[in-house]
C-alpha cells in the first residue's frame, strides 16, 4: 500500500504562485497526499484559490487564522493536524515540487526505520534555487561538510522547512510540547530530531526553491553574494541562538543525554568563562569553517 503523507502549508497573500505549488503537491507519485493549509490572514486572492481547490479535491482542506507569522502558523498546523498519516511534510506556498519529492524522502526514512525502531526521524534535502519564473535554475554549490548533529543544530538549521519530511514519532514529539517564544519551526524540528532521534540529510534536490523579493540573494553564488547572504542572515539572529537553546531547556528540561550541550549555548552570556567554554567546544559547530569563525567572534561579543 502507498504511504499516506500529510502535507502542511501556511499561506499569506500567496495568490501569485500558489496554484503552481498546489498542483505540484497533488502530482506526487507513489504516495497518498492530503494537504492541510492554514491561511495566516491573507487579504489577496489566496482564500478564493484555496476554496476552489477544496471544492475540487477531497484531499485538500484549509482554514484561516489570525496573522501570527510563518513560524507560529506552522506550529499551529502541527497542533491542528490529526495524528494518522504515515509521514508529515512542510510546504511553502511559492515553490515547485518534483513528482518524486515525497517518495524519495520516504525511501530514505524507511532505510533508517529498519535500524531504529520507534525513533523520531527527520529528512531534509538540498534545493535547486530558481528564478521567479522557474526558468533559471542553480543548485547550491556548497555541500555540508560535517554530519548533522545536535551540536550543529544548536547553531544552524541545515534542513530547510520546505524539504522536511518526518515520521509519526517526531510529529508526536514536536506536537506535544511547542515553544512559546518566536522560534523558526523548521529549525526547531532539526533541533528536536537531532537530540531525540536521527536526521537524514540528502544532498540531492527535488524542489525548485523560488527566489523572489527578499530571498533573491539565494541565487547569488559569487563571493560578494555569499557575504551578502551571511550579513542578511546574521542580522536576523539577534540573540535568537541562546534564546532558542533556553526555550529547549524550558520545554524538555534536563533529563536527556545532550543537556550539557544545550546548556552551554543557553547560558554562555553569564561570564567570560562561559563564552570561552562555548567557543572551545568542538561538538558545537557550523557547517562552513568561515561561518564557524564568525560565530565564535559573535559569541565573544554576546550577540547570539
Amino acid at each position: 500500500m502507498m504511504k499516506q503523507v500529510q502535507v502542511l502549508m501556511s499561506t499569506y497573500n500567496g495568490e501569485k504562485y500558489l496554484k503552481e505549488q498546489i498542483d505540484s503537491i497533488l502530482e506526487q507519485t507513489d504516495v497518498e497526499v492530503s494537504l492541510l493549509v492554514r491561511d495566516d490572514g491573507s487579504t489577496d486572492g489566496t482564500i478564493k484559490i484555496l476554496e476552489e481547490y477544496k471544492r475540487n479535491n477531497k484531499n485538500i482542506s484549509w482554514y484561516q487564522g489570525k496573522n501570527i507569522g510563518t513560524g507560529k502558523s506552522f506550529f499551529e498546523l502541527l497542533k491542528d493536524t490529526i495524528e494518522g498519516a504515515d509521514y508529515y511534510a512542510f510546504a511553502d506556498q511559492d515553490d515547485y515540487w518534483f513528482p518524486e519529492k515525497l517518495i524519495k524522502a520516504i525511501e530514505r526514512i524507511q532505510i533508517v526505520e529498519g535500524e531504529y525502531i520507534d525513533c523520531p526521524l527527520l529528512y531534509g534535502s538540498n534545493v535547486i534555487y530558481a528564478t521567479k519564473d522557474l526558468k533559471k535554475r542553480e543548485k547550491y554549490r556548497y555541500k555540508n561538510k560535517k554530519k548533522p548533529t545536535f551540536g550543529n543544530a544548536l547553531l544552524e538549521n541545515i534542513c530547510i522547512g520546505c524539504t522536511q519530511v518526518f515520521n509519526k514519532e517526531l510529529f508526536c514529539v514536536v506536537r506535544e510540547k511547542q515553544p512559546r517564544e518566536k522560534i523558526w519551526h523548521d529549525w526547531w524540528l532539526y533541533l528536536s530530531a537531532s537530540c531525540f532521534g536521527q536526521v537524514i540529510y540528502d544532498e540531492e534536490a527535488y524542489i525548485l526553491y523560488r527566489q523572489h523579493g527578499e530571498n533573491q540573494v539565494g541565487m547569488k553564488n559569487s563571493w560578494c553574494g555569499r557575504w551578502k547572504n551571511r550579513i542578511c542572515y546574521f542580522s536576523k539572529l539577534k540573540n535568537s541562538v541562546s534564546l532558542q537553546a533556553q526555550e529547549f531547556i524550558n520545554i524538555y528540561g534536563k533529563d536527556y543525554e545532550l543537556y550539557l550541550l544545550v546548556q552551554t549555548v543557553a547560558e554562555y552570556k553569564k561570564n567570560w568563562k562561559s563564552k570561552i567554554r562555548l567557543i572551545k567546544n568542538k561538538e558545537i559547530y557550523r557547517q562552513q569553517n568561515i561561518d564557524d569563525s564568525i560565530y565564535k567572534l559573535l559569541f565573544i561579543f554576546g550577540l547570539l
